[in-house]
């Protein structure tokens, strides 16, 4: 194609809504603007106030506006979604009722549910023609990198049940014609070309991209702005993408920004102190809601076979302490004789009642105790046992960032991963870890307690599709 073919092209490709504009519009005026101004009108038409409706409209909107604000992916929390999403009418109702307060007005509460529910019934409204939308506003994507890599995304894609993104191809120096339903799209010095005749939304700079050997990303990304940089389209490293779409990232994806990140002069996570008095009032409360429960438990455990009730186990906690865990005992009295092994999803080594706590997670409850004496924290990474870490960590890098924080009962790993049972499930869910470590905050603290309460009756021990190995590790694979 000529370079005055291409510009006609991108004159062309400029007309009409692209795939990502259209979905962040739909997102905006669905989600935020719609139930704000649904909330702002009732309010004026049941309070003749011209003022208060607009100050409701504005505060619902603020509302609605901070869920996005979250740094965890809620699509792929529902229930903290819900949650949230049910939250900001009634948080934004209820300042607009303490705005009214402050300058003299007298509405009573029960004025604002017409307000709340009015809010609740369009944002509902608005999600569903979100969902039905999303199928027709697919952002097409060109993977700048190994077909391998193209093709395992499109996995991700699918095992996440995103539909956000439709996989055209990959753009790499040499490749079959097709590839796993993917088309090879030529090399990075006709990526331009490919751009346009293909309209791509979206480019994605994934390991191993670019036409020299060894290239680095960040040079991969360069070349591929200054090509398309007049383009209407979007260019993201795949370690970024993984994360807002997935929650995780490769562990061979992680590099020096990842560090500059977190060591950043305005990176705030959860302060130690708020951190400590969440975990012990919430803490507390769970206990005293659970301690009827742990009774039955553990009177159960004894009846059944006459051994322990709580099972006491050396773990390794924040830089590296060594701690005794307590749980209550789910497998036999002989369990380890022959040595440390890793358990596994139907683990014959269960007893019966060890089988029902594990299922509903009333075994990890006794670690409160180590919560209140601050060898734990309510939501953070699993500690591991010594014997098992030090292999881990010859064989996965950067797995001793874990021990940067303290040790969780809940945690992001156990909520996406389930149970990792092996070396390679411990490697998913470190992916899973790092990335908690860099966006934790107290928010995300509770809305991931509150996925795993929704969760609880659930397999404790399954274990989500885990990607290739070779991308776990950031290897390029040779096929």
């Amino acid at each position: 194609m000529t370079s005055a073919e291409l510009r006609i092209a991108n004159r062309g490709s400029r007309h009409g809504l692209r795939a990502l504009e259209a979905q962040r519009l739909i997102d905006v005026f669905a989600l935020r603007l719609a139930p704000s101004l649904a909330a702002g009108l009732i309010a004026y038409s049941h309070m003749g106030q011209l003022g208060e409706g607009l100050i409701v409209f504005f505060c619902v909107l603020v509302a609605t506006q901070s869920i996005e604000r979250t740094e965890l992916p809620l699509h792929l929390m529902p229930a903290s979604r819900i949650l949230l999403g049910l939250a900001a009418p009634l948080v934004g109702s209820g300042a607009a009722w303490l705005i009214g307060l402050a300058a003299g007005q007298s509405y009573s509460l029960t004025e604002y549910e017409a307000v709340v529910l009015g809010a609740w019934l369009v944002m509902a409204l608005g999600a569903w023609i979100k969902a039905r939308a999303s199928e027709g506003l697919r952002a097409r994507v060109a993977v700048i990198g190994p077909r391998q890599f193209a093709a395992d995304f499109v996995a991700e894609l699918e095992a996440a049940n995103l539909r956000t993104y439709e996989i055209v191809g990959w753009i790499s120096p040499q490749g079959p014609a097709e590839y796993r339903r993917l088309r090879w799209l030529g090399p990075l010095a006709d990526i331009r070309e490919a751009v346009v005749d293909e309209r791509i939304d979206l480019l994605v700079c994934g390991p191993g991209a670019g036409d020299a050997a060894g290239a680095r990303v960040e040079d991969v990304c360069a070349s591929a702005a200054e090509e398309c940089l007049d383009l209407p389209v979007r260019l993201i490293a795949a370690n970024q993408l993984y994360e807002e779409s997935f929650g995780h990232v490769p562990v061979g994806m992680i590099d020096a920004a990842w560090y500059r990140y977190i060591m950043h002069p305005r990176f705030r996570a959860s302060g130690p102190h708020s951190k400590r008095i969440f975990d012990l009032v919430v803490g507390t409360l769970i206990a005293l809601c659970f301690l009827p429960i742990l009774a039955i438990a553990a009177l159960a455990i004894k009846i059944a076979d006459g051994g322990p009730v709580f099972y006491r186990q050396r773990r390794l906690g924040e830089l590296g302490e060594e701690f005794e865990i307590v749980k209550l005992r789910t497998m036999q009295t002989d369990a380890e004789s022959d040595g440390p092994q890793w358990a596994e999803a139907d683990d014959l080594r269960v007893t019966g009642i060890g089988r029902i706590l594990r299922r509903t997670h009333i075994d990890e409850v006794p670690q409160l105790w180590n919560v209140l004496r601050g060898d734990m924290t309510l939501v953070g990474p699993r500690p591991e046992r010594p014997e098992m870490v030090g292999a881990l960590e010859r064989r996965f890098s950067h797995y001793t960032r874990r021990h940067l924080v303290k040790p969780g009962i809940a945690g992001w790993a156990a909520l996406r991963c389930g149970y990792a049972g092996s070396d390679i499930g411990t490697a998913w869910k470190l992916c899973h870890d790092l990335f908690y470590i860099k966006r934790r905050s107290i928010l995300a603290d509770a809305l991931i307690l509150a996925e795993t309460g929704v969760e609880v009756f659930r397999d404790a021990h399954r274990a989500l599709r885990a990607p290739d190995e070779r991308f776990l590790l950031g290897e390029e694979p040779n096929g």
